[in-house]
């Protein structure tokens, strides 16, 4: 794979992608980035990112667009396992930090209300069949066979349950100077609510389309499980002065 090609990054939420959106912002100049978290003209904003040949980079929250997978660019996404994603994404939601979170869990006080919101079913399947409008996402009984199709297009795939060998990779098959992993927005400590069956609905499509995620890409990550971080070298000027520095406390 060329490492001149385009990185289009895919992040589901809460499958640790923030972590890794922070890696892209230390491997990618701010010039080279194009960061599209509103679904507001999308289109049109991923095709303008994509022919601007100073962007190097795309991410956001936003799905396998028709655009995007006509285009050369290296795709890559993170998925974690579907129950969890979930409870994370309720759990998240449950905090009403901001206008948006508070008006979409109005009334909603239980995993049970939960499943009534069209943003909590399914949404790593809604991401990966490219559907940007979540209620036609849930009539069409096709979405898990489109999602399990588009894996065509992904270049590479990493796992949240895998965090670590997942970096290593994305920074091997990239050219990343930084792979060190750092968490961020873990959000504390989870609690686990409500039944499993609660979540499993939530997730009919997720689970298989997880699971077959696991038998194509997982045994891609084996070999990165150990493998050190790459951690960029300071600037030489800053390294002389840390050098001088340190000779001169000797006296």
């Amino acid at each position: 794979m060329s490492k001149s090609k385009k990185l289009v990054f895919i992040h589901i939420p809460k499958t640790a992608g923030t972590s890794l959106r922070l890696l892209l912002e230390s491997n990618y100049e701010e010039a080279e980035r194009a960061a599209i978290y509103s679904h507001q003209d999308l289109d049109e904003n991923l095709a303008k990112a994509l022919a601007d040949p100073k962007i190097k980079c795309i991410y956001g929250h936003f799905p396998l667009r028709p655009v995007i997978i006509a285009s050369d660019a290296t795709v890559v996404t993170l998925l974690r396992e579907p129950i969890a994603r979930s409870i994370s994404h309720y759990n998240h939601y449950s905090k009403r930090m901001n206008e948006k979170h508070t008006n979409l869990m109005e009334g909603v006080e239980t995993p049970e209300d939960f499943t009534k919101l069209v943003q909590s079913n399914n949404r790593q399947t809604a991401f990966l069949s490219g559907y940007l409008n979540q209620r036609e996402f849930l009539e069409d009984s096709e979405v898990l066979r489109k999602a399990l199709a588009n894996f065509d297009r992904l270049d590479a795939v990493g796992f949240t349950e895998h965090y670590a060998a997942s970096i290593a990779y994305f920074g091997e098959l990239l050219g990343w100077k930084n792979t060190l992993v750092e968490h961020h927005n873990s959000g504390g400590k989870k609690k686990e609510v409500g039944a499993k069956a609660v979540w499993e609905s939530m997730n009919e499509y997720d689970l298989p389309l997880y699971n077959k995620a696991l038998e194509r890409f997982a045994p891609k990550l084996q070999g990165y499980e150990l493998r050190k971080p790459r951690i960029p070298r300071e600037p030489l000027t800053k390294r002389m002065m840390n050098y001088l520095r340190a000779l001169s406390s000797k006296f």
